[in-house]
């Protein structure tokens, strides 16, 4: 006894298990453009720095700059002394400053990363893509 269909049925399977790469680079794609006017800087660099690293069958990267984590999710308060240095000298209003330490105030996160990935989902539902998965298989 034979199944009737069998090859079909064995690339529609297959269609489905590859159902996650376009829907991963769809959905970080989106996040990214959903993210980045989301994200304060001064310069703009960390903005720029978002992008997508890569998506899989398995899984999908998106990428920053060792920032963003700190503007996503915010700093406690704390000081900061030289490390080989005697003191820290920066700029302030057009005169140079030199001290010892320097404290940092606490800045809360603006949580961009979450409302972006989960927009971006909204956006992109993975149903529509296995549908048309399915029915192309051939």
């Amino acid at each position: 006894m034979s199944l009737k269909g069998s090859p079909q049925l064995r690339a529609r399977l297959k269609a489905i298990r590859q159902t996650f790469k376009p829907v991963g680079r769809d959905w970080a794609d989106d996040m990214v453009t959903i993210a980045k006017p989301m994200i304060q800087t001064k310069t703009g660099a960390s903005r720029a720095s978002l992008r997508r690293r890569n998506a899989t069958q398995r899984k999908a990267t998106v990428v920053g700059s060792y920032i963003l984590y700190f503007l996503d999710h915010g700093t406690k308060a704390h000081d900061e002394v030289p490390r080989k240095a005697r003191v820290l000298r920066f700029q302030s209003g057009g005169n140079t400053i030199f001290a010892r330490k320097v404290h940092k105030r606490a800045r809360s996160g603006s949580g961009f990363r979450q409302r972006a990935a989960l927009e971006a989902l909204r956006r992109n539902p993975m149903a529509a893509q296995l549908i048309k998965q399915w029915n192309s298989a051939r």
